[in-house]
């Protein structure tokens, strides 16, 4: 198999290696691409799901060896009790919205900077190499940077329970 040579350039997609297992038991590479689930946002963001399962413990038997990000559903982060590896792309001056996820999520910033906001306020900048951990806060993202992309991959894992919202 073989793989793109075109330079990838920030807010573009990463080139993705998918291994598994052959009809015969070995290693085999299924997917070498720059594919996987694209969604692109108003504020000029966009997620790149690169494989998603829908179970943890994930089956990695050869019955599940066709590309899951092919479906039509837009992002809703792990789906019955599963998993979502994605990156995480924003442009500059692009914000999300105040949100939350029915997940643990591990994310570390690629390229760029981010600020990210809690709902209480509180706010911090993360950095190239720093990494995040949400679990289930309500959070949004800003690039406050005037020219710079923001790459953040992530890897989302439904969580046991759903932390319910504060009434006022």
């Amino acid at each position: 198999m073989t793989h793109s040579n075109v330079p990838v350039a920030s807010g573009s997609t990463a080139r993705r290696v998918v291994t598994g297992l052959g009809e015969d038991g070995k290693a085999k590479i299924l997917y070498d691409d720059r594919e996987g689930r694209v969604e692109s946002f108003p504020s000029g963001s966009n997620f790149q799901t690169v494989w998603l399962t829908d179970s943890v413990p994930a089956d990695v038997t050869t019955k599940t060896n066709e590309d899951p990000t092919k479906g039509e559903k837009l992002f809703q982060g792990p789906v019955n009790g599963g998993s979502t590896g994605m990156f995480v792309n924003f442009p500059p001056g692009a914000s999300s919205p105040m949100h939350s996820t029915r997940s643990i999520d591990y994310g570390i910033v690629i390229e760029g900077e981010i600020e990210l906001e809690l709902d209480n306020g509180e706010k911090t900048v993360l950095k190239a190499g720093d990494v995040i951990v949400q679990r289930q806060t309500k959070h949004a993202w800003h690039n406050r940077h005037a020219t710079q992309w923001t790459k953040i991959f992530c890897v989302c894992i439904a969580s046991a329970n759903s932390v319910v919202e504060k009434k006022d």
